[in-house]
């Protein structure tokens, strides 16, 4: 470590407008820790700021830089942390001597910005805070939009429920959803817009916590969250202490059991955010005292433990990326759940869809496992009554029917009488969108039939050499002749289970799932174009390496 101490020191020294204030030394964790003048205009001015530098350095340790500069006194400034910490966004360099000299330009690029122009970031930055354990476990508390405007000095009561535990690093953490708010009356507000997977929770999974909305964040130099109840006692209104005290009184057989507080407050005109901590009962952060022949209450002087709170509205849940419009606000009917339709579901619901009905007569055996989106856990089941599971547990959003197995069956093999066939039609138009993946030639020639708004068919030759779309009106004859002359379709080598003669297309989870996706980009992009989805086949080539290509008609 010597050999490199000297050498760090020596390439700091050399660095433009850069002066070693204290000598660097190594330190009890074997980091290099010294101090630095960084000179930042022509007169001379400057700033000092501590250095640690890592063992791993020029490397990262895990995902955080393995150089850090501190100065406390710069904490008024954008992007600075609670212990002085300037965040800085660097470059990779394995040399030690680049890697200092990108360091040191990305603090000097700071300092310009945030202290000498005292830039403001344009979008908002949530208020610094760091989660500990409530009895030696992490709570979460996630939210997600109601339909209620919040007034400053609002409280009163919120309903939640745990939906999973796990771990959050190496402590045990339990995660709740936050399901409705209620005035301090009990009455009902609003409720969480979850889908009714979650809203529809059994009552006894579900237990009650308190909050109350104060406007402006509880923070201090705007992005450093309040450490004490005392700092938010100019914050919340005197009745607040009232129902904090009555409801103490009136729970005195709960005492020491837990209670969610959260804190709402305004991050712009349009959005609030929450904040969570727990109290317990007989052990309120509140006290009272007479003032003018009144009493009053008043927060204790007593570090507020802070729990941890996270924004899952719809579009911070799809934020990093969604299907075009056009798909995630259809209503969809997926026909046929296994192999494909079960990766179409999935991939869609993952895409911001919210409305999706499902429909297939089929069992999940264990070998259907290996290449679709099942799992081996819930056995032998309906696939639709195990995909729905699946979906609401990707989405809090997405509702999922489940159609009665025998509804095509019913419907275009027995009664398909022009009426018939019109009172399907006039049915089916309830959908935007309808992905057929049963491959099933008897239900596409019938609905092709049918004027519908986009019926798309979804098949997948053996092997998973191509993929045919039909995605035209009545493009049944024109998949037919993909398979019966156009295709290498070798139904010869299918799979081939013990027992009676069932065979079934080979094909990996990988294989399938290449073309599905492939398949599901094509289409997306075509709908978000505002252009005419026309029928394509996605044909695949393993001869040298793998290839694909697509082809529309």
């Amino acid at each position: 470590m010597g050999d490199k101490l000297n050498e760090v020191q020596s390439i700091i020294s050399g660095l433009d407008k850069v002066l070693i204030e204290e000598p660097f030394v190594v330190d009890h964790e074997v980091n290099a820790v010294g101090k630095v003048k960084v000179i930042y205009n022509d007169n001379g001015d400057f700033l000092s700021f501590d250095v640690k530098i890592l063992p791993e350095y020029p490397l990262k340790r895990l995902n955080a830089e393995a150089i850090t500069f501190y100065n406390k006194d710069l904490m008024e400034c954008g992007h600075v942390m609670g212990d002085g910490s300037i965040c800085i966004h660097t470059s990779h360099s394995f040399d030690l001597k680049k890697k200092l000299e990108i360091d040191f330009a990305s603090l000097m690029r700071w300092i310009k910005r945030y202290f000498v122009d005292k830039e403001q970031d344009g979008h908002y930055e949530h208020i610094i805070m760091q989660p500990v354990k409530y009895k030696e476990q992490h709570y979460s508390f996630i939210f997600t939009d109601v339909d209620h405007a919040f007034q400053r000095n609002d409280f009163g009561f919120f309903d939640y429920a745990e939906i999973h535990g796990g771990m959050y690093y190496d402590t045990k953490i339990n995660n709740q959803i936050v399901l409705n708010f209620k005035d301090k009356h009990s009455k009902l507000l609003a409720s969480s817009k979850w889908g009714t997977a979650y809203t529809n929770l059994p009552l006894a999974s579900i237990r009650f916590g308190l909050y109350i909305f104060i406007d402006q964040p509880p923070a201090v130099q705007n992005r450093f969250i309040i450490s004490n109840w005392s700092d938010l006692q100019d914050k919340v209104p005197s009745g607040f202490f009232l129902f904090l005290h009555g409801l103490q009184q009136n729970n005195q057989k709960a005492k020491g059991a837990p209670i969610p507080l959260i804190i709402g407050y305004k991050i712009s005109e349009a959005e609030i955010h929450w904040q969570s901590t727990m109290l317990e009962f007989g052990e309120f952060p509140i006290g009272h005292e007479k003032v003018n022949q009144k009493w009053e209450g008043f927060f204790i002087d007593q570090k507020i433990e802070w729990t941890m709170t996270r924004n899952s509205s719809y579009k911070y849940f799809f934020g990093r990326g969604k299907f075009t419009d056009k798909i995630s606000d259809a209503k969809i009917l997926i026909i046929g759940t296994g192999a494909i339709g079960s990766m179409v579901a999935t991939t869609l619901v993952r895409g911001g869809c919210i409305s999706i009905d499902v429909i297939d007569f089929d069992v999940k055996e264990p070998e259907n496992v290996c290449r679709s989106e099942y799992a081996f856990s819930n056995g032998i089941t309906n696939k639709v009554d195990e995909l729905k599971e699946i979906l609401t547990s990707i989405s809090p959003f997405v509702e999922v029917r489940i159609m009665d197995n025998q509804f095509f069956h019913l419907h275009t093999k027995i009664f398909n009488s022009a009426q018939d066939l019109k009172s399907l039609e006039k049915a089916l138009n309830g959908y935007n969108l309808i992905f057929d993946c049963s491959t099933d030639n008897d239900l596409m020639y019938i609905l092709g039939q049918l004027s519908l708004k986009q019926l798309i068919t979804i098949s997948i030759t053996n092997k998973a050499q191509a993929l045919v779309c039909g995605a035209e009106p009545n493009h049944y004859t024109w998949v037919m002749n993909q398979y019966e002359n156009v295709l290498d379709n070798d139904i010869e080598d299918a799979y081939n289970p013990t027992g009676c003669w069932s065979p079934t297309f080979k094909a990996s989870y990988n294989d399938i799932s290449v073309l599905v996706q492939y398949a599901l980009k094509h289409i997306n992009v075509k709908l978000g174009q505002v252009k005419e989805l026309r029928n394509f086949v996605i044909e695949t080539d393993g001869t040298n390496g793998f290839h694909t290509k697509l082809v529309e008609f």
